[in-house]
């Protein structure tokens, strides 16, 4: 898992700083069903969303800036660097879509759980 997080780079850290809120948030709205809450999950979803894709690219950047580089990068090495790169330019995507996923099923606790409330009120 560390080595996870290293190959990911700086990026992890907001990944899982917005992931976290996004998860405490998504269960907060598990717990009491507020629909304020749910929009707030949303929003924080969408940023999370953008957190990965930016420190995604931001890695394929830097493996593209390394890969120009003639004496770092020999001919002969360039498409095992190149793959390497690529695969540890995913870590970010990794981590947050797994963060996004928690959140998801808590948020599906909260619309079920709001569900039954309804039913229960109206019957």
């Amino acid at each position: 898992m560390m080595q996870m997080w290293i190959e990911g780079g700086w990026g992890m850290f907001p990944v899982l700083v917005f992931g976290l809120v996004t998860i405490v948030a998504a269960g907060r709205y598990a717990v009491d069903g507020q629909t304020p809450r749910l929009r707030f999950v949303a929003a924080m979803s969408v940023l999370l969303v953008v957190s990965m894709v930016h420190s995604m690219l931001t890695n394929v950047a830097a493996v593209f800036s390394f890969l120009q580089d003639g004496e770092r990068a020999p001919d002969d090495q360039l498409a095992r660097i190149l793959f390497t790169g690529l695969m540890e330019s995913t870590r970010p995507g990794a981590l947050g879509g797994a963060l996004l996923v928690l959140a998801l099923v808590l948020v599906s606790v909260g619309v079920y759980r709001a569900g039954q409330k309804e039913i229960r009120l109206s019957a």
